[in-house]
Parts: structure tokens; sequence; C-alpha cells
């Protein structure tokens, strides 16, 4: 029980610390200066949902636009695009929303979602 309080107080902790000391927009920048890092592009994508799921599009878009703009070929870069082109779509952005959706059909041709990106295409080509 003792392991379990001293665990609990670590993590909170850790949680006021950085939640006094930095900001969450901060974690964009740090990913920036640090394009050659593993993690980078993750911090990108899942910076970029977290806006997302809190309804911040602009900010979302930004973090997905960094995310396909900094690293062109990768595991998130095909699923960056395709959240870009929904995040566009929020913010009536319809040119960045077709660019993403063809730009996935065309440098991802073997990924699970080419087929769903062609219908969303579709829909939102004349848009």
């Amino acid at each position: 029980m003792k392991t379990i309080m001293v665990i609990a107080a670590l993590f909170y902790g850790t949680y006021w610390y950085a939640s006094r000391h930095y900001k969450f927009e901060d974690t964009l920048v740090y990913a920036k200066k640090n394009p050659k890092a593993s993690w980078a592009p993750a911090v990108d994508y899942y910076v970029g949902l977290v806006y997302y799921h809190r309804g911040d599009y602009k900010k979302s878009q930004e973090a997905l636009s960094q995310l396909v703009t900094d690293y062109t070929t990768g595991e998130y870069t095909a699923k960056g695009l395709i959240k870009l082109s929904e995040v566009a779509e929020e913010n009536r952005d319809w040119p960045t929303a077709r660019q993403s959706l063809e730009r996935l059909i065309e440098d991802f041709p073997g990924d699970k979602k080419v087929a769903f990106a062609k219908q969303r295409l579709e829909l939102i080509r004349f848009k």
C-alpha cells in the first residue's frame, strides 16, 4: 500500500510541476526543435489529435500540417494526412482537405485508408 501511495505522489508531483512550468503548445515547439528524434512525428500527430478532440480545429490543423510537412514518409504521416483532411473540412479549408487526400492516395498507395480517402475526395472535390 505504501508503494502505491509513493507512486501516486510521484505522478501527482510530476503533473503539478509540468502544469505550472510548461504549456501544452510548447510540445510542438519542442518537437520542431528536435526533428531527428524518433518520437517527434508521434508528438506532432498526438498533439494534433488532442486539439482535435478539444474542438480546437485551428491548432489541430497547425500540428498536423507540421507533421506532414516535416515528415514526408512514415507511419504517422499517412495517419496524419487522413486526419488533416478531416480537420481541414471542419475549418472549411477545402483546398487543404483535397490536397491531403490526394497526397495520401499518391504517396501511400498501399495504405489501408486509400479506398476511404478516394471516397472522401469524391465528396469534397467541388467544395
